[in-house]
């Protein structure tokens, strides 16, 4: 969403329209992931504008939309994305990307009530024990649509089986962008810190995630999550094949787990 208040263009100010170059996004899902997790944080959201116009064009050709269903892997994201977080030091080395589209009944509007507010152990019961978050914004502006960021920090613990927990402490941030058929809901997450997890052969040293939320002329939404993940088997990474298929699993459960809670 763009700021609403009004622009009194001086003499001056008109000179400079036109100047600027229009955002490039690319034009492929490999790429565009990486893109909007990186421009997420711009001021104004012209390159997301674009990258949603891109993604929504890529996803509704083909036979991209089932074949990003069943999972598909995206680029390395740009060390330039991470830096611009905040100032501790990332490095994308040992990353592994891979990305899920879903198509959910609710728009995004009704989504951003269950993502941004909702309880995440009652809507996720498979992933959280504990979910403890604390907004630097105000949820029910950006819920209305009346505020067009939120942004919040969250410390989670994750059970597995046999006894296994993650306890993460990660930032969210999410933005509305306009789109062809409304306000999209665009969301990333970034660990702020290694994962802690319960045993020591295991660790997860970083992890950013993206979703980006467009809707449809049927009031559905049509949603994308990427993932980027370093995983390690004690001073091994887990091999890339292994980390994909991990990730593209727990994004499509957690979509299984959101789509039942929100219809």
């Amino acid at each position: 969403m763009r700021t609403s208040s009004s622009l009194l263009l001086s003499g001056a100010a008109l000179l400079t329209i036109g100047c600027g170059k229009p955002p490039e996004a690319p034009g492929k899902l490999e790429d565009l992931a990486g893109y909007m997790f990186e421009h997420m944080g711009d001021e104004d959201t012209d390159a997301l504008e674009a990258g949603v116009e891109n993604l929504d064009s890529w996803l509704n050709k083909s036979d991209h939309l089932s074949l990003t269903m069943e999972g598909y892997t995206i680029s390395q994201l740009p060390e330039s994305a991470v830096d611009a977080l905040d100032a501790r030091d990332r490095d994308v080395d040992g990353l592994v990307g891979a990305s899920v589209a879903t198509v959910l009944r609710p728009g995004p509007q009704k989504l951003s009530r269950v993502l941004v507010k909702a309880d995440p152990t009652k809507v996720y019961p498979g992933t959280y024990s504990r979910y403890e978050r604390s907004y630097t914004t105000d949820p029910d502006c950006f819920v209305a649509q009346d505020c067009d960021s939120a942004r919040l920090r969250a410390e989670t613990v994750s059970a597995y089986a046999l006894g296994l927990e993650v306890t993460a402490d990660f930032k969210a941030e999410y933005r509305w962008v306009e789109s062809e058929h409304g306000l999209a809901l665009v969301q990333r997450t970034w660990l702020e810190r290694p994962a802690e997890v319960s045993v020591d052969w295991i660790g997860v040293s970083a992890q950013y995630f993206l979703s980006v939320n467009i809707p449809r002329a049927n009031g559905k939404t049509l949603r994308l999550q990427g993932t980027w993940i370093a995983a390690e088997l004690g001073d091994t990474p887990v091999p890339e094949a292994t980390a994909l298929n991990m990730v593209i699993d727990s994004m499509r459960t957690g979509d299984e787990e959101l789509a039942a809670w929100v219809e």
